[in-house]
């Protein structure tokens, strides 16, 4: 049998939640029959780490481009590269797609390739705001502000943005783009790119617990879980929650690190010391598993960014724990079907009624959660067909 050689490239080996599925896509590829997999990531290459360095990456490019020449690939999987590896990995994949005659894949983390945010927000006095899908590709989008760094650096952000597109148009140097959820696809959709395929991140657990009912309590363990950032909503999750005087909220414990952890611990330092609020630090996946099924009755995800895809709705509800989610300008609709969400708003009416909601749900018996479409294998299984794993190889003279 033929193999096939399937590059895999990230920007860094361990950071976020796409590094993960980085590292998971190239484990659950090589375990397929016929597949060899080689990864390209920060490891791969000695470079500076500034923001010129950010913006346009030698070190980078001239890294991929003797990996390209060496392992000779027939697939190439990009994860994230606009962070460490940059925008100038992509002329590289677009020369040498043209001599080796492989097929180049994108999976969107984020929303780069639409917006000059990531996150898909824009700051107004100091607060963030949603950008929503109709707002896409209008020139309003040219007057809000997308960089927190202030007016100059927002203004070469957005050249930067715009420079890239003309010189690359970034999602014609991919065959198919892969959206871990339906909103990435509507939103890629309205910027004119269609060349896409949906395609739901894995689970890092493969195997999904039965949901134990909590019955007869008037008070819940609520677990937030990702980087201590603005955007994530710790802070106004806890004011919100404190306006109420925790209600129905036993304790509020914090699995992640960030920037803003410091900050938030010191004002709210009465809460720690009544242990209404807890901080246990980044945990590696095993480790954090095991301690949300030992601590937490429900998960908390109050971003005020834009999320994609959080895996932490997923995985919560493989451990068997609902979560409570802020809505923002748009109605969330990722993992509708799993069947563990429960929505508020930013007002403390809307709060009270969703921790009611909560209570009467982990009370039911018969609930029960659907996360089928988010296994391993399920994931690995559909890459291969997305990626035609299955057609014989074209070499690079374009024959079979």
């Amino acid at each position: 049998m033929q193999r096939y050689r399937v590059l895999v490239i990230n920007d860094f080996v361990q950071k976020g939640g796409a590094d993960v599925v980085y590292r998971q896509s190239a484990e659950l590829l090589s375990a397929m029959p016929g597949v060899e997999v080689q990864c390209f990531d920060e490891s791969r290459f000695h470079g500076s780490s500034s923001l010129l360095a950010k913006s346009w990456n030698l070190a980078a490019a001239r890294a991929l481009e003797q990996a390209l020449i060496r392992y000779r690939p027939h697939r190439i999987l990009v994860h994230n590269y606009h962070n460490a590896l940059s925008a100038s990995v992509l002329g590289v994949i677009a020369r040498y797609k043209r001599k080796l005659g492989y097929t180049a894949y994108l999976t969107c983390h984020d929303y780069h390739l639409v917006y000059y945010n990531p996150t898909l927000h824009y700051r107004v006095s100091g607060h963030i705001e949603q950008v929503t899908l109709d707002e896409l590709g209008t020139w309003r989008m040219l007057r809000l502000r997308a960089s927190a760094k202030g007016v100059v650096h927002d203004i070469f952000t957005k050249a930067y943005w715009h420079a890239i597109r003309i010189l690359y148009k970034p999602e014609r140097i991919f065959d198919r783009i892969l959206c871990p959820s339906d909103f990435m696809q509507q939103a890629l959709h309205r910027r004119g790119i269609d060349n896409t395929v949906v395609l739901y991140n894995p689970s890092a657990l493969s195997v999904a617990s039965k949901p134990v009912s909590v019955c007869n309590r008037e008070r819940f363990n609520l677990a937030f879980v990702g980087r201590i950032a603005y955007e994530k909503g710790l802070e106004q999750f806890i004011e919100l929650a404190h306006s109420i005087d925790f209600a129905r909220i036993e304790c509020l414990g914090v699995f992640g690190d960030g920037p803003d952890r410091v900050a938030i611990e010191q004002r709210y330092a009465s809460l720690v010391e009544k242990g209404k609020l807890i901080f246990f630090g980044r945990l590696p996946h095993d480790r954090l598993f095991s301690a949300l099924r030992g601590f937490a009755d429900a998960i908390v995800l109050p971003s005020v960014g834009t999320e994609i895809a959080p895996l932490v709705i997923v995985e919560a509800a493989m451990l068997g724990l609902p979560t409570l989610i802020r809505e923002g300008n748009y109605r969330f609709t990722f993992g509708d079907t799993v069947g563990s969400k429960i929505a508020y708003h930013d007002d403390a009416q809307s709060l009270r009624a969703a921790l009611d909601e909560l209570a009467a749900h982990l009370a039911r018996a018969d609930r029960t959660y659907h996360v089928s479409d988010f296994l391993p294998h399920r994931y690995a299984e559909r890459l291969v067909r997305v990626m035609q794993i299955d057609v014989p190889p074209i070499r690079g003279d374009g024959q079979p």
